[in-house]
């Protein structure tokens, strides 16, 4: 991809595999209702950089949903690399996502642990951080919108964001996914940056609980809308992890204040001392990269059948091989859980699903 005339332009040697990478639509109220375009992964034939590439209608594309991500750069925010229109379609490039979002996460593995909530937390706290000091309003903070680098996570698809020029941004409509909205979004009389804090508070709850909050108490079944909820109701602390400690608790209290002047920044929640737990109490637990690479070798030891004598120093001198092998298995990608030792890897279906 090379900056032409202002704007990015990618050549022709450019591959698109015909399996999904880090988002799906699979019809689910957790994935936003206003989400659009399929999502494929790229890769350079020169450079070999792997990227997302999301394709969308050109009817339904306006530049406002980019320009935060093409104007700004910080490692917690997922960069947009380019743009091209081809065949009525808008090509979106941008950073890959290959570990999934924290979403898939909670579908495949159920609840996170705290260690783990702790370091995403961590991560897009640091990201909101940035986005508020340029005064930015990203307004759809929720499970589905963090995605798993190998080292880190970030925030994607900022369709809904906005930059303020005042003090208080005053909306002509609601911004967000309901379940995770403030009371003051809700309101549609004005909110700031603090509405993202609110809404990284219930997302916490969902990934310390596996669902999102209000569920468990009012069932979707018997109230198909949670906007009068969340105006009346307190902030949703009855909702948090029975096995919440006594730190993250203090710190979902403050990020779910109901008043806005009260609620923390996010460069204070990063000062907290619930993520910033004593060493003793944070567990070992390799990246995913490593994870990746060991459930590769042990795939490949099975796949080719080796005897138990054949030593690892063995098996490298069948690289090329096992290269050959990996890649007639399709799309792999890994399953997060080997944030938490899981190594679980989980084969992309065929390419007809996707159709």
């Amino acid at each position: 991809i090379t900056p032409k005339n202002g704007r990015y332009q990618i050549d022709s040697d450019v591959l698109l595999f015909p399996w999904k990478l880090t988002y799906r639509n699979i019809g689910s109220d957790f994935i936003p209702r206003g989400a659009f375009g399929k999502v494929y992964l790229a890769q350079d034939r020169e450079t070999k950089k792997r990227m997302a590439c999301k394709l969308v209608p050109v009817e339904q594309f306006k530049p406002s949903d980019v320009e935060i991500q093409a104007c700004f750069r910080h490692e917690n925010i997922a960069e947009l690399y380019g743009a091209i229109l081809w065949d009525e379609t808008i090509h979106l490039f941008m950073e890959a996502g290959e570990g999934g979002s924290v979403m898939e996460k909670l579908e495949s593995c159920g609840p996170m642990r705290e260690f783990e909530i702790i370091w995403v937390t961590k991560h897009i706290l640091k990201g909101l951080d940035f986005l508020h000091s340029k005064r930015i309003i990203h307004h759809d903070i929720k499970p589905s919108n963090i995605v798993f680098m190998s080292t880190k996570a970030v925030l994607v698809d900022f369709g809904l964001s906005v930059q303020m020029t005042e003090d208080i941004y005053y909306p002509k409509d609601l911004r967000g996914t309901e379940i995770y909205m403030s009371p003051e979004v809700i309101l549609c009389r004005g909110h700031t940056t603090k509405a993202d804090i609110y809404s990284m508070g219930a997302t916490i709850i969902h990934m310390q609980t596996g669902i999102p909050p209000w569920v468990n108490r009012y069932p979707r079944s018997a109230y198909p809308s949670y906007l009068y909820i969340i105006h009346k109701q307190a902030p949703p602390l009855e909702d948090i992890a029975e096995d919440c400690s006594t730190s993250m608790r203090e710190l979902l209290e403050a990020a779910l204040e109901r008043n806005p002047n009260h609620r923390l920044s996010a460069a204070d929640l990063l000062k907290h001392e619930a993520l910033h737990p004593p060493p003793e109490e944070q567990p070992r637990c390799q990246s995913l990269d490593s994870a990746l690479f060991e459930r590769k070798r042990l795939l490949a030891r099975k796949e080719l059948q080796l005897p138990e004598n054949i030593t690892d120093s063995s098996l490298c001198t069948r690289s090329i091989e096992e290269s050959d092998l990996l890649k007639r298995q399709r799309s792999l990608y890994i399953d997060l859980g080997a944030l938490a030792g899981y190594f679980n890897i989980v084969r992309g279906p065929p390419a007809l699903e996707y159709n």
